[in-house]
Order: structure tokens, then C-alpha cells, then sequence
């Protein structure tokens, strides 16, 4: 992100100089032609065949001498833009590394004939997710690909956060109605009925939106007061012949900021609901390599001392990648909260009822010192018996 910011300052200089250089000339070249227009419609109301007068050939040669000293003058300046122009080149080859072959997986690495399968998969199972059957059911017939699972549920979400980016939310609202108490502490309700009725006040009329908003806001009136006084106050302004709204009015009068915020917190909670990565493996592993190749680039840039290098395997990562707040941590080796040890065969990582993940050896040493059948999770209150842990494989 440092880098686009750089090269972007640098790109937003040029257009700024283009700008007021294309401005200055559009300046100058009215005023020469105005002069030149001037002299010419001066000599044409003379008669004809009469010879220039001394100060009118003083004007001429006057005006012949700023036509020459204006072009040179724009020529000049001209070449100065090149030079900005260049310096935006030069801003992303410095902040942009072209090559990463040192750090990046070789491209043999994916096409063997232990790892092409896996990523094949990878593949179909992204795209199925995505919703793209079709493409998905070519590559799996062309490529030869072991049958993947096509009811993708992810599948489904991705179809709702479709329609409601392109402002449809009935497929959404019809998946918390069935999931009602579920989602009952949730704001994506709230925020799918304004939605609906805010539509249906564009395509309907106000009064069908009234009455939509009659039947389902009282529910969530307690929670969601302000926005539901926004809601329902912006209505004004889908009336016909309506002046324009106030702009803390606007986001709640725009169908595509709307819908795009409604099917972000859509995949988010239905995610959160349903257990579900928000990332397929292969949109992680990807977001993983395009945020984490920089660090490595730089990493490998300093690691020179023997007893460094050491350190650098091609199967692990030196360091976590952060994916943001939807895509959590990633890292090649689980290593232990508990005892900061890597995990291993013998020692493999064991998840927790509450969702919490420390190694094996751990779990042991805090059944040992359990007073009684079941153990505490070091992270949160929950009490469980160590035999409900369950083993986590990772591929």
C-alpha cells in the first residue's frame, strides 16, 4: 500500500502539471490568435494593393517575433513534462520489485505431479465457490480433475452478496428469514429490510414503503434507532420531483453503496453464522503470497551471514502474513501460543472446543495440572475434558 501511495503522489504531480501547462497554452495561443486576427482584419480594411505603413510592419514583424519566441517557450516547456512523465516510470520501478524469482516458489514447484492435483482442486473448488458452475464443471471435465464438491455453500452466499451488490435483496432476506433466531443479535436483518424498503420506494412508490417498513422495523427498533430514523426520514426524498437530499442522506439514496455495503456485512456474518472461511484456500494462499513476497524479498536481501541463511527453508515462512481483518494470520507451521514450539508428527496441533488451538504437549501438561476431570482453556473460561480436543491436519 506504501508503494501505490508513492507512485501515486508522483503520478498526481504530472497530472497536476499537465494540467495547468495544457491551461497556459490554451491561454497563450488564444491571445497570439487574437492579434493575429486583429492585424489581419486591420490590413483587410485597407484597400488593396496598398503598401504597409511603418507601423504597421513594425506590428507585423512585432507580432512574427512573439509568434517564434511563444513556440519556443511551449517546445521548452514541453520537454520539461517529459521529464515528469519519466519520473513516474522511475517511482515504480523504486517502489515496485519486478523480479521475485529468488523468493517466489519455482514454477516447478506447482506443476509436479505430487502438487498439480492440489492445485487443480484449488482451482475448481474456487471457482465453485464463487458461484461459476459452469467453468467449474469445464475444468473439471478438460483438466481431468478428481470430483470436487459442487454444492459449494459458500456458493450460495456468493449468489446473495451478488444480488444484493446489483441492489436485490430477496434472495439475502430470504436466507435470515429462515435462519431468524440465529440471527437474532445480528444488524443484517435491520440492514436488509432498509434495504427492501428503501427499493421499494424507488419502484414502488413511498406509501408501499411505508407499509413494508410498518411490518418489519418495530422488531428492531430498540437496536437500531438512529438508523432506523435515517431510514425512514430519507423516504422524503424518493417522492417524484424531489429536491436533491442532504448529503447524510446520499449513501442511504444510493442503490450501489448501498447494496455493496449490505452484501459485505452479508458474507461476513453468514460466514460467522455458518462456520465458514470468508476466503477460499486458493484466494488465502494468494492474498498470502501478494502480501507476504515484499517482506521476503527484503528478508532475503539481508540474510548474507551463513549462520542466517540457515534459517531459510523452502517449506515454512520466516515470518506470519497478516490477511486483514477477514482473512485472520497465515503461516506455513503451526507454532504453539503455549509453549512456542513448532508443531510436529509427534506433537501435532489439537483444536479445542472454544476454537482455540495449542499443541499436544501442552494439552497434556494442562490436563496433568487440572484438579479435576476437565481443563481450562488458557485463552477464555470454557471448560472442557481433554479427550474432547480434536486433532488439526493441515495440507
Amino acid at each position: 500500500m506504501d508503494s501505490c501511495i508513492g507512485v501515486e503522489q508522483d503520478l498526481d504531480k504530472a497530472i497536476t502539471k499537465f494540467s495547468s501547462l495544457n491551461d497556459h497554452t490554451d491561454r497563450v495561443l488564444q491571445d497570439v490568435i487574437e492579434q493575429v486576427e486583429n492585424l489581419k482584419n486591420e490590413i483587410a480594411r485597407q484597400p488593396s494593393n496598398t503598401p504597409l505603413s511603418q507601423t504597421q510592419s513594425m506590428v507585423v514583424s512585432e507580432l512574427a517575433t512573439r509568434v517564434k519566441q511563444t513556440v519556443f517557450q511551449m517546445s521548452t516547456e514541453h520537454r520539461e513534462l517529459h521529464a515528469t512523465v519519466s519520473r513516474v516510470g522511475k517511482s515504480i520501478d523504486r517502489h515496485f520489485i519486478a523480479d521475485y524469482g529468488s523468493v517466489a516458489p519455482r514454477a516447478e514447484t506447482f506443476c509436479c505431479d505430487t502438487n498439480r492435483p492440489i492445485m487443480e482442486q484449488a482451482i475448481a473448488q474456487h471457482l465453485y465457490r464463487q458461484g461459476l458452475e459452469d467453468v467449474g464443471d469445464s475444468l473439471v471435465t478438460e483438466a481431468g480433475i478428481p470430483p470436487v464438491e459442487r454444492t459449494c455453500t459458500f456458493a450460495l452466499l456468493q449468489r446473495c452478496a451478488a444480488a444484493l451488490a446489483d441492489g436485490d435483496p430477496t434472495q439475502a432476506l430470504q436466507w435470515a428469514e429462515e435462519r431468524k433466531e440465529e440471527l437474532a443479535h445480528s444488524p443484517l436483518p435491520f440492514t436488509l429490510h432498509r434495504m427492501q424498503a428503501l427499493k421499494l420506494a424507488r419502484s414502488v412508490g413511498v406509501g408501499a414503503a411505508v407499509m413494508y417498513a410498518r411490518a418489519q422495523f418495530p422488531s428492531h427498533a430498540a437496536r437500531h434507532e438512529r438508523q432506523l430514523q435515517a431510514a425512514v426520514c430519507a423516504l422524503a426524498w424518493c417522492t417524484p420531483n424531489a429536491p436533491p437530499p442532504p448529503s447524510h442522506y446520499a449513501h442511504l439514496l444510493d442503490p450501489r453503496a448501498l447494496g455493496a455495503e449490505a452484501a459485505e456485512l452479508f458474507i461476513r456474518e453468514a460466514c460467522a453464522l455458518l462456520r465458514l472461511a470468508p476466503l477460499s484456500p486458493l484466494a488465502g494462499g494468494v492474498l498470502a503470497g501478494a502480501r507476504v513476497l515484499p517482506a521476503l524479498h527484503d528478508i532475503r536481501a539481508k540474510m548474507t551471514h551463513p549462520h542466517v541463511i540457515a534459517a531459510w527453508a523452502d517449506d515454512e515462512l520466516p515470518l506470519e502474513v497478516d490477511l486483514g481483518e477477514d482473512g485472520g494470520g497465515y503461516h506455513s507451521v503451526f507454532a504453539c501460543p503455549i509453549l512456542r514450539q513448532q508443531a510436529s508428527e509427534q506433537n501435532p496441533p489439537m483444536r479445542l472446543l472454544c476454537g482455540h488451538v495449542i499443541s499436544r504437549d501442552a494439552l497434556n501438561k494442562l490436563a496433568m495440572g487440572a484438579k479435576s476431570v476437565k481443563l481450562k482453556c488458557p485463552y477464555c473460561p470454557m471448560e472442557q475434558a481433554p479427550s474432547e480436543a480434536r486433532q488439526i491436519y493441515f495440507s
